[in-house]
């Protein structure tokens, strides 16, 4: 297993660690592949009946390492390898199983798309989540701003897209964002107790609920929205996104040209 993941087993619930904490865990082309490669074990353990994901570190997770964005440009591809994002960090959504996010310090962008996928959402009081693509000039996939309008709505998917300000863990738990808030040191406590009240329940059945609530939100997935792909295909490759992610690589503030 790759050093960017840490995976801890335990008899009937799995830990997945992200494990580049002098980056802030920030994703990068060997986190996905290590993260494909764990929910591929997941998917066939039928011992798992439960996952945790958290952070080393300072951050939970502060988004995807913009230089293997900037690395891959429009090919999609840093040193040879796929960097997919979506379709990986996708699969959390339908895994057989329960997932818990356990958050502390920065969910930001990617990775607070990362704990919007999971189950669940546990967070410290010093959390900070939010979405900022703006700030670099890139747009999220249709899939990303289904979800948040599904789990918070219109108006606060609104409220955390355009402002691109990151919100304390209070706020998020107004805004429906985490599900529960606890003081610092009790983080790993209270993700672990989740999850194993949820592997102490009946496997059949929590893996059926977890299937009954996908398919009542599944017909979203229905709407039309290739125009939007194609849109937000354009947006990530337009000169703005390019410089939005040199500036932020060299630390000042980006020029927009709106083209």
């Amino acid at each position: 297993m790759s050093d960017e993941l840490k995976i801890d087993r335990q008899p009937n619930y799995v830990t997945l660690t992200l494990n580049r904490p002098e980056k802030r865990n920030a994703i990068n082309v060997a986190m996905l592949e290590a993260l494909d490669s764990a929910f591929n074990l997941i998917e066939r353990e039928r011992e798992i009946r439960a996952v945790i994901v958290r952070g080393e570190g300072r951050s939970f997770c502060s988004g995807l390492d913009l230089r293997d964005v900037e690395r891959a440009g429009g090919a999609g591809v840093v040193g040879g390898a796929a960097f997919a994002p979506d379709k990986i960090l996708g699969r959390l959504q339908t895994l057989p199983v329960p997932v818990i996010a356990a958050i502390h310090g920065d969910a930001l962008t990617a990775g607070l798309v990362i704990a919007l996928l999971c189950d669940l959402r546990i967070a410290t009081q010093s959390a900070r989540l939010g979405m900022t693509p703006a700030r670099i000039g890139y747009l999220p996939t249709y899939s990303v701003f289904r979800r948040f309008t599904e789990m918070i709505g219109a108006a606060n998917t609104a409220e955390i897209m355009y402002l691109a300000e990151p919100v304390d863990a209070a706020r998020a738990r107004e805004m429906g964002l985490v599900h529960k808030v606890v003081a610092d040191d009790q983080l790993d406590r209270a993700a672990t107790q989740w999850a194993e009240r949820i592997a102490a329940n009946a496997p059949l059945s929590v893996r059926a609920m977890k299937r009954m609530i996908a398919r009542t939100i599944s017909r979203a997935f229905e709407v039309e929205h290739e125009d939007l792909n194609e849109m937000a295909a354009k947006v990530r490759s337009s000169a703005d996104a390019k410089e939005g992610v040199r500036a932020f690589l060299e630390k000042r503030k980006p020029s927009w040209r709106g083209e």
